[in-house]
């Protein structure tokens, strides 16, 4: 089962705020799943963003559990 977290956490994690990740999908950048009709960001989807910010992402792959196979 893959991990994900909400916008406001992703937000943290990635040291910006809130509104730029919607700015970042409405100019292109991928959107992540939806649960619920809010976003849930995996950390692929983290990473993309942490590039697409030039930010270094506060938390690494090695915290987030495994995918089930």
């Amino acid at each position: 089962m893959k991990k994900y977290v909400s916008a406001g956490q992703a937000a943290k994690l990635l040291s910006v705020k809130v509104y730029r990740l919607s700015y970042a999908h409405s100019i292109g950048v991928k959107e992540p799943e939806r649960f619920c009709g809010k976003r849930a960001y995996s950390y692929q989807d983290l990473v993309i963003l942490a590039e697409h910010f030039g930010v270094e992402l506060k938390t690494k792959a090695t915290d987030w559990p495994k995918e089930d196979q």
